[in-house]
């Protein structure tokens, strides 16, 4: 089991939590602190949540992301959460929370936009039309559009 790492950075009126490891019942807590931590230091409008680097998310880290975005959305602030493109992602997709929170989809590590409060459909990397096969044998579901 790989630890939860957090580290933060602040940006004008932007804070990102860049989030390494594995999210799950146990490091939870972890998430929660930084993200109280940073508001208290860096009340920020937007919040950017950054998970291309995190290995697993189970229920608990997903909920922990859902009273994130509740206490911003209350306080008239914005939460982007940026998944890697596979398991992360499909866990976002699954869950419906892509519909109800600012998901970006994030292809590799080092691609990380600085995404909040703005249109991102330019910055998505456009789904394949055709299912195709990622590193965890699951397949992606075909675009509904195509």
């Amino acid at each position: 089991m790989r630890e939860l790492h957090v580290d933060v950075r602040y940006d004008d009126d932007r804070t990102t939590l860049l989030v390494r490891g594995e999210l799950d019942i146990a490091s939870m807590p972890g998430l929660e602190d930084s993200a109280a931590q940073a508001e208290a230091e860096h009340p920020s409008q937007c919040v950017t949540v950054d998970l291309t680097e995190l290995d697993f998310i189970d229920s608990c880290g997903l909920n922990a992301l859902t009273r994130l975005h509740r206490r911003l959305l209350r306080g008239g602030r914005s939460l982007t959460v940026i998944v890697p493109r596979g398991r992360i992602d499909k866990v976002f997709q699954y869950s419906g929370l892509k519909q109800c929170m600012d998901i970006q989809v994030s292809p590799t590590a080092s691609d990380r936009p600085s995404l909040c409060g703005h249109d991102h459909g330019d910055s998505q990397v456009p789904r394949p039309a055709a299912p195709v096969d990622d590193d965890s044998g699951d397949r992606d579901p075909p675009d509904a559009a195509a």
